[in-house]
């Protein structure tokens, strides 16, 4: 091979690898786009309780307003659908919406978080493997500060600006200081209960309230 075809092959390798980052990229973007349109709605808490989101019982750790432990921000609280925790990671189906108390101690949608329990990724998945969303992996988490098992999550802040990057975990902007003592102590207008799906792994959550109007 002269010198002129390898320079016209690599030329070639590499417009195939740009492309594919483009075509990457362009995926990504649909699928926040479809998360985004998918969820908008649960900017009304009556919305995400009829939806199936609540918030865990108010003696689970989860049920509070969640700051970093070393003071790099807060991510809020969490309002999570038991029926979208199950194997499948879906743009459009989150299984927890996150939101944060603005100045005033209300409650806004903030974040988006995917969620799967490791037990049940790793019954599909080699070790190895990581799941992934919107061109992102997710972070492991052993559950432990949360008395639940292993897991792995990804935040995508689609609702709130994240100086720490979009699908970074805490937010230097969310402040649960600003959580009334109404948020931060008890339910939010939660009434119902939606019994979290059953799956291989245990879980140490197994009801949780839906929020309603």
């Amino acid at each position: 091979m002269n010198r002129r075809t390898t320079r016209l092959a690599t030329a070639a390798f590499g417009a195939i690898l740009l492309a594919s980052g483009v075509v990457g990229s362009a995926t990504a973007r649909s699928d926040l786009q479809t998360a985004k349109a998918a969820t908008a709605r649960f900017h009304d808490l009556s919305a995400a309780g009829h939806a199936g989101f609540g918030q865990p019982p108010a003696t689970a750790p989860l049920h509070f307003c969640i700051a970093s432990l070393d003071n790099t921000g807060a991510m809020g609280f969490h309002y999570i659908n038991g029926g979208n925790l199950d194997k499948v990671l879906d743009p459009s189906l989150p299984e927890v919406l996150v939101y944060a108390p603005d100045k005033h101690g209300r409650l806004k949608l903030a974040a988006l978080e995917y969620v799967i329990f490791q037990g049940d990724w790793f019954a599909d998945h080699d070790r190895g493997t990581m799941p992934m969303l919107f061109g992102h992996e997710f972070m492991p988490n052993d559950g432990s500060r949360f008395e639940i098992p292993p897991f792995f999550a990804l935040h995508v802040w689609l609702f709130q600006d994240n100086p720490s990057g979009m699908f970074a975990p805490f937010n230097p902007n969310v402040n649960c200081g600003n959580a009334t003592a109404s948020t931060r102590g008890s339910n939010v207008a939660a009434r119902s209960l939606a019994t979290l799906t059953a799956a291989t792994t245990p879980r140490s959550l197994c009801r949780v309230p839906t929020a309603t109007a």
